[in-house]
């Protein structure tokens, strides 16, 4: 600010004081050069204000404009004191959008960055930590009506796959209810709390009894680690969030059934299903059969990704990978010696699965 003297008024008499004004940071300091103050008057600027009457600027210092400062408009510090009160003056998102063009991107992306990790890695564990196993299973049970609903359901294949799955030790913790459904799709999901819907079109594309057993020990690993829950948790509004802190499951339920359509997008992570591989193993393992099933599976199901359109695949919502294969690869080698067969009990249930499917 130029170093010029200015006329004040205190707001107490009519006289008026030569001045020297200096403004700092957000304060206006006002030294009356007939006493040589050392320690000026202190103004905050949020409290000036200013007035323009012809040639000059008032410019009030306190709120009740009772003390002024008088600016001659040609002054250049006229112009440097206007910008500093109307700066002091401005709301948050003022000053915010007077910034530079890279220093509200950064601030935008840093919001953005801090939206995504609360929703991916907080809201999780808050929702699964609030939903007991039980209230989860009612949740799944109402979704589960809504994704079937539309869906020409194979009764048949239905009742077949689900005596399979009855043989098998899937869940201590959830009930596994598996649905096929008639439709060509390659593909199967897992639902919240034990449903599992398998296509028919999946089914037909299978080598063998081995590669079902991987297929539902796959989706079941989903179910007994939540991931469906916590995926969905993820990428839904914070009035979710309320309802599962406030215990209203009944507003949970609705905000799933909502947000049924995510099912044809929603994609696990890399983690996820590299875990759901890899305890799916464990289960065939558990169940006395070759986890090598779940190789076969993942090799025949790479095969289709040309055929199939990526959007209406199993590979869409299982994203297979040269990894995920060499890691059951892997898992595989210490059960070479593992070559019990399959039951006979699974393997006529298998064969009749596929021959209704395949009527279909």
């Amino acid at each position: 600010m130029e170093d010029s003297l200015f006329e004040y008024f205190n707001g107490v008499s009519s006289k008026s004081y030569q001045v020297r004004i200096e403004v700092i940071k957000d304060e206006i300091y006002v030294f009356d050069t007939s006493y040589n103050q050392d320690n000026g008057l202190r103004y905050s600027l949020k409290d000036c204000s200013y007035v323009v009457l012809k040639n000059n600027a008032f410019i009030y210092l306190n709120k009740g404009a009772t003390e002024y400062i008088v600016v001659p408009l040609h002054s250049e510090f006229y112009v440097e004191l206007a910008t500093a009160i109307k700066n002091a003056d401005s709301t948050w998102y003022t000053k915010l959008l007077q910034q530079k063009w890279y220093t509200l991107g950064g601030g935008v992306a840093i919001i953005l960055i801090t939206v995504y990790l609360f929703f991916t890695f907080l809201v999780p564990p808050i929702v699964l930590k609030f939903v007991s196993a039980k209230e989860e299973i009612s949740i799944g049970n109402n979704f589960y009506s809504s994704v079937t609903e539309g869906e020409h359901i194979d009764t048949a294949g239905t009742f077949i796959i689900q005596k399979f799955a009855d043989n098998l030790k899937l869940s201590k913790t959830y009930p596994i209810n598996v649905t096929v459904v008639d439709d060509s799709i390659v593909n199967a999901f897992a639902l919240p709390g034990g449903h599992i819907v398998v296509y028919s079109g999946i089914i037909n594309k299978l080598e063998n009894a081995q590669e079902l057993v991987a297929l539902l020990s796959h989706e079941t690993s989903h179910v007994n680690k939540r991931h469906s829950l916590a995926s969905m948790a993820s990428r839904f509004s914070t009035s979710l969030l309320f309802s599962v802190i406030t215990k209203d499951f009944n507003g949970v339920s609705k905000g799933l059934i909502e947000n049924v359509n995510m099912l044809q997008v929603l994609k696990y992570s890399r983690q996820l299903e590299s875990e759901a591989d890899y305890e799916g193993m464990k289960l065939m393992v558990s169940n006395n059969i070759n986890p090598v099933g779940m190789k076969w599976l993942m090799e025949d199901l790479k095969k289709l990704n040309r055929e199939i359109p990526a959007s209406m695949s199993f590979l869409s919502t299982h994203p297979l990978t040269d990894q995920r294969i060499n890691d059951a690869d892997l898992f595989c080698i210490k059960y070479k010696e593992m070559n019990a067969p399959v039951p006979d009990v699974q393997q006529s249930l298998w064969e009749e699965l596929r021959k209704v499917c395949n009527t279909q």
